[in-house]
């Protein structure tokens, strides 16, 4: 079993699964009934909203125990980096359930956004973002709460949610409301320092350094040693540049993948993020360009959100970004061949690997 094996790691899914569909069916004082309601209904949403996308961040926690101990995990070894990287996975799950309600997402990894479900609806889909973050909790308290790392690996799981939601209210108040609406669309708000603040938070943490902090924290590596600092230092630095990286090309992915390649309708123009592209755009429109964007920028309208990506095209923005991917590429092998220990660079090379020109 390694980081490669995805079956393995799916069949610790299942086993996490069957503990907590076990605890639903063992809770005091609620009747056959009732339980037999919840056991079904949390049967359909855990496999529907945590497995099922690419389980690269879970994966990471797996290289990541690899790369450190220098040699093929145990089998209790594996099982505890893939029960902790299956908890990165719950942790996206709650996220996404979470944010395709606030962005009105349509679909998400090809089938319809959870809260899409008719026998869901948003009211269960809210109260199931909430159970899905607490389910981390109760999984690490049943596997690690006697581990030495225990509280360490808490505290990351909460600073990391902390930070992914000032990320995501950065992302959500791109333009902000007013008398309970938004209010009129504001391009000055679109600046790339604005958006460098909102993916740090939003997605470079939870995506990136969240694994590779885990994986360090479990192999026993104190943050507050010599040693420690410079590894979860390195391994900060290197992630805050791969997640914007790894942003970026979301955005582009966005605007530019057929939905049935990408697995959801892109809907950033629709919403009025402050993505890369506009940001971008700002840079570089003149007076007139500028007014497509003042126009139809934020609008819920198919002829206007095309209007914008023919903006985007005559900007010439997507070659924009494959210049700026193959530096990114650059800077990253550059920063990856002075990471110490030497061993620790597999890890970022692995990384790397699994986003430089995916397509989804």
């Amino acid at each position: 079993m390694s980081s490669t094996d995805k079956e393995a790691f799916l069949a610790v899914y299942k086993e996490i699964q069957a503990e907590i569909i076990a605890d639903i069916q063992n809770l005091p004082a609620v009747s056959d009934n009732v339980k037999k309601q919840l056991v079904d209904y949390y049967s359909v949403c855990l496999p529907y909203t945590v497995p099922g996308g690419k389980m690269t961040r879970g994966l990471t926690v797996v290289k990541g125990v690899e790369v450190l101990k220098q040699r093929e995990l145990t089998e209790k070894e594996y099982k505890d980096a893939a029960i902790l990287g299956w908890q990165v996975e719950w942790l996206q799950a709650f996220f996404l359930v979470a944010d395709d309600i606030m962005d009105a997402s349509i679909t998400r990894r090809g089938s319809p956004c959870w809260y899409k479900c008719p026998t869901v609806t948003q009211d269960n889909a809210i109260n199931d973002a909430l159970i899905l973050e607490n389910m981390i909790y109760q999984t690490l308290r049943r596997h690690f709460k006697k581990h030495p790392s225990y509280v360490q690996v808490l505290e990351l799981f909460i600073d990391t949610t902390f930070q992914t939601e000032v990320g995501q209210h950065i992302d959500t108040n791109g333009t902000p409301y007013a008398d309970g609406k938004r209010a009129p669309l504001d391009l000055t708000r679109f600046t790339l320092d604005r958006y460098q603040g909102c993916v740090r938070y939003k997605t470079c943490y939870y995506s990136f350094y969240l694994s590779c902090a885990l994986a360090l924290a479990y192999c026993g590596y104190d943050p507050d040693s010599e040693e420690g600092k410079a590894l979860y230092k390195n391994a900060e630095d290197i992630c805050m540049i791969l997640g914007e990286y790894f942003q970026i090309q979301d955005d582009v992915l966005d605007a530019f993948a057929p939905p049935e390649v990408l697995g959801k309708i892109g809907t950033d123009i629709e919403d009025a993020k402050c993505s890369w592209l506009v940001c971008k755009a700002l840079e570089l429109v003149s007076d007139d360009q500028k007014k497509v964007l003042e126009e139809h920028y934020g609008k819920h309208d198919p002829a206007g959100v095309q209007k914008v990506k023919d903006l985007y095209k005559d900007l010439r923005l997507e070659e924009m970004y494959h210049a700026y991917e193959e530096e990114q590429k650059k800077t990253c092998d550059e920063l990856i061949a002075k990471i110490e220990p030497e061993n620790f660079q597999e890890l970022f090379k692995f990384l790397l690997g699994k986003i430089y020109k995916r397509q989804k």
